[in-house]
C-alpha cells in the first residue's frame, strides 16, 4: 500500500490500540499481509479485506465474539462489522472507523509494526 505521503504499509504483525466513542479502550493483535487482514484479542477474532486508495487504505473487517464472557468496546455483540479508512505512518498505522451500518458508534485505531508476517 502507498499513500500519498510516501510511507508505504507493510505486510506484518501489528500490536493495534483501539478505542470506541462507547465503551473505552482495548488492544490485541493484527496480521497484515497482502489484502487479508486477521488478528485477535481477549476476546474477539479479526478477520477482513483491505484495499489500498491514494490517500492510504481502506478496510472492511467482522468481528466475532470467540469468548462468551468477554465484551467488546461497543459493549455486549457477538458478531460485527467494521470499515475503516487509514493511512500508513513510520512507524505502523492510523485509521478511523465504524460498525458498518450504524455511523454513531466510531472507532479509532492505531498499529505499532513488530515483526514481517509469514
Amino acid at each position: 500500500l502507498q499513500p500519498s505521503g510516501g510511507v508505504k504499509m507493510k505486510d506484518g504483525i501489528y500490536h493495534v490500540r483501539f478505542s470506541s466513542n462507547m465503551q473505552g479502550v482495548g488492544e490485541g493483535i493484527a496480521v497484515f499481509k497482502g489484502s487479508g487482514v486477521n488478528g485477535g484479542d481477549s476476546g474477539y477474532t479479526y478477520s477482513g479485506v483491505m484495499q489500498s486508495t491514494d490517500a492510504g487504505f481502506t478496510a472492511k473487517l467482522t468481528i466475532k465474539r470467540w469468548d462468551p464472557g468477554s465484551e467488546s468496546v461497543f459493549g455486549g455483540l457477538d458478531q460485527f462489522e467494521l470499515e475503516f479508512r487509514g493511512s500508513a505512518t513510520p512507524s505502523g498505522f492510523a485509521a478511523k472507523g465504524n460498525i458498518v451500518g450504524h455511523p454513531e458508534a466510531t472507532l479509532t485505531a492505531e498499529g505499532r509494526y513488530l515483526v514481517p508476517a509469514a
